[in-house]
């Protein structure tokens, strides 16, 4: 007897079916399957236009949008601070996706809007731990406002590290870190001519007048010169907290440096204070460097970062310049040393490691500052030939004015080089 299998179809088999009135070709499948999808989709896609509106009041298909999108959760949120905590340099708000990084000033108010705007939920202390309203801050309940949904907070009178979790309906809590900031407190010294900075009652050093500046573009923006108001006092916690793909917040804060008994320079992990005005626009350059490296090919998973933020006192002892930008905390010197072996890595593949390297870094800043994605500012780029030296490092910052520069050496030896058009930057004034 001839059995049959219900595997794959003989050829008597496959000839009915496709003579068969019922038989759908697997083409014809796929559309059919879409077209079901589609009108799934197609009640929610209206009841969101209803309800953006109607302003929220809507009814029908418009409320089931808003259960279909509470239960798939929020996916970032927009957030608002005072306006007068606005400061040259320093912002606080934006957008902000779950384990990021908002970073408010104690005892400021701030207003959360969840994205998508039809999400609905508030923010929480996870496991009821009190901590948040114990330090003097405020939970408020979300509220429907004028068809947008909206939560006012009010962030702790103590400054610290703190962890927030948003409840909704989709039973998936997302996590948001708040760093909640100290204002310092700034006083102008007469004897010095100076404005004296002091945070948590310890003394930072002294910010000189720009109006007094030796450096034209430095007196033009003044505004840009002022002493950062708001800081962050980083224990051990703060220290590695993350604020992009391997970035630590610690690494922004310059470590000491030091020299053995033969003046060559040692490379520490002491980082010379534990407070730092914190810039998001710093920040975001950082990663958006990162992300734009990555795409050249370059071989880059975590920057290098050989000096960061000075205090005043600390720029002077080391003979920092005194309008550096490194002391308004939005400057960094770095390189890509993945290898760890304490100097830039051969960048561009030329057998050798020199300014041809920093290159590299510098020009995909330039893109960045080109395209408007970041902040523009200061590019240096920097060549060393001591045994003992990185060989080549950039520095970068986010001062609102482009500057650049280029420099082989130090001391009597230095010389000064050209890398940009120079339709781009075409002034003597330029320096960290």
């Amino acid at each position: 007897m001839r059995k049959f299998s219900l595997g794959q179809p003989n050829r008597f088999t496959r000839k009915l079916m496709l003579t068969s009135p019922l038989y759908t070709p697997p083409k014809k499948q796929n559309l059919l399957r879409r077209f079901a999808l589609l009108a799934l989709i197609l009640p929610v896609v209206a009841g969101i236009v209803l309800l953006s509106t109607t302003g929220g009041s809507g009814s029908g298909a418009a409320a089931k949008a808003r259960q279909v999108v509470s239960a798939l959760g929020v996916s970032a949120w927009k957030i608002d601070t005072e306006p007068e905590l606005v400061h040259p340099g320093q912002r606080f708000g934006g957008i902000f996706y779950p384990e990021q990084v908002l970073m408010v000033p104690a005892g400021s108010v701030f207003s959360v809007r969840p994205q998508p705007t039809l999400s609905r939920g508030a923010f929480v202390e996870p496991n009821g731990v009190g901590l948040w309203d114990h330090s003097g801050g405020e939970l408020n309940p979300g509220a429907d406002v004028n068809g947008m949904w909206k939560q006012e907070c009010r962030a702790p009178m103590q400054c610290g590290l703190y962890k927030l979790q948003w409840r909704d309906d989709s039973n998936e809590p997302r996590t948001l870190n708040v760093l909640v900031l100290t204002r310092a407190d700034v006083q102008h010294d007469s004897k010095t001519d100076k404005k004296m900075v002091k945070v948590f009652g310890k003394s930072i050093g002294g910010y000189a007048d720009p109006a007094d500046a030796p450096v034209r573009r430095v007196r033009e923006n003044a505004a840009q010169y002022q002493p950062p108001h708001f800081f962050a006092q980083l224990g051990a916690n703060g220290a590695t907290l993350k604020i992009g793909d391997n970035l630590e917040l610690g690494q922004l804060i310059a470590f000491r440096d030091k020299r053995d008994t033969e003046g060559r320079k040692i490379y520490t992990t002491e980082r010379h204070t534990d407070f730092l005005p914190p810039r998001a626009d710093l920040i975001d350059k950082l990663i958006k460097l990162r992300e734009r490296l990555r795409q050249k090919n370059v071989p880059v998973t975590k920057f290098w970062i050989t000096s960061g933020f000075r205090t005043p006192d600390y720029n002077r002892s080391i003979g920092g310049a005194t309008f550096s930008r490194h002391c308004y905390g939005d400057a960094v010197d770095l390189c890509i040393d993945e290898n760890d072996d304490k100097r830039m890595d051969d960048l561009n593949g030329d057998g050798k490691i020199d300014r041809k390297d920093g290159l590299v870094i510098a020009n995909a800043v330039r893109e960045l500052e080109a395209e408007g994605a970041v902040v523009v500012g200061g590019i240096g780029v920097y060549e060393w030939d001591g045994d003992d030296s990185v060989r080549s490092h950039v520095h970068i910052d986010c001062r609102g004015y482009v500057s650049r520069w280029g420099q082989i050496g130090s001391g009597k030896g230095k010389k000064s080089f050209i890398w940009w058009p120079k339709a781009e930057f075409q002034d003597d004034d330029a320096g960290e």
